[in-house]
């Protein structure tokens, strides 16, 4: 706001001139201004592009205004109607089994934004290793970022610290794996240890495949349309928000009794 309001101001005053020319204009009906504007709209187009710059930055920010308020909208929405993403325990998990806060992500192991939201959010468990657990799906659209994400699930069946390092290597290592392409990711995949006939048998798996469509197919469901996005118990951090975001969530989720992870279609099931 300190910085839109001068914006503003001096646009305003850029088309002072604007107005008192178009209210001096004869008007060709009693509409006076209205129709001296319709009239002449060159006017107003020419004041604009005098300050094409502080429009854009206008637009920008009450673009991003806008963008904030309808998520401040959506979580205090899921703050009384806690979204419950299917919390299947046959998955890999990073954190306490018994943790009364699960942290579910939609990522996408090729996102900039979605690797700089996963070194948020090892730090925002970090400062709570007995109460947070997070679970890590997948929202991929990519070939590439798909292909990766079966290596992690495919990992995941061998160990879930095999597959939790892999998510951290992947993400550190993006630059490398968009230049060396799939072959890159198998290599890291080794590199970190991994069991390399076990892993070319378990990427085979279609439900390992259908788990990563029926990720993307949950976060559509909620309305995510951007990775990554967070779901602390049931209320979702879009983006890669500040640490800050994720403590007041946790804060809030907390104080409204939401301690148990939302696991209204939890599926038992061992795969």
């Amino acid at each position: 706001m300190q910085r839109t309001f001068p914006m503003l101001l001096r646009t305003i005053l850029a088309l002072l001139p604007l107005v008192a020319l178009v209210a001096c204009a004869p008007a060709s009906s009693g509409n006076g201004v209205k129709d001296a504007l319709k009239e002449h709209p060159d006017i107003v187009l020419d004041a604009l592009g005098e300050r094409k710059a502080e429009l854009f930055a206008l637009v920008m920010q009450g673009q991003q205004s806008y963008q904030d308020s309808q998520r401040q909208a959506k979580q205090e929405a899921e703050f009384k109607t806690p979204l419950a993403p299917v919390i299947d325990p046959a998955r890999a998990l990073r954190g306490p089994a018994d943790a009364t806060v699960t942290v579910v992500v939609y990522s996408d192991f090729l996102c900039p934004y979605c690797a700089k939201g996963a070194l948020t959010l090892k730090d925002f468990a970090a400062r709570h290793p007995d109460s947070v657990r997070v679970l890590f799906k997948h929202y991929a659209t990519d070939e590439l970022a798909k292909q990766a994400a079966l290596v992690y699930e495919a990992l995941a069946v061998q160990d879930p610290k095999l597959a939790f390092a892999f998510h951290d290597a992947i993400f550190a290592a993006q630059a490398e794996i968009e230049q060396g392409g799939e072959p890159m990711v198998y290599a890291l995949a080794v590199k970190l240890g991994a069991n390399v006939g076990q892993l070319k048998r378990d990427l085979k798996k279609p439900e390992l495949a259908k788990r990563i469509d029926d990720d993307t197919a949950e976060a559509r469901s909620f309305g995510f349309d951007a990775t990554p996005t967070f779901v602390i118990n049931g209320v979702s951090v879009r983006g890669a928000a500040p640490l800050d975001e994720f403590e007041d969530v946790l804060r809030r989720v907390s104080r409204s009794g939401g301690q148990e992870a939302p696991c209204a279609a939890c599926d038992k099931k061992k795969q």
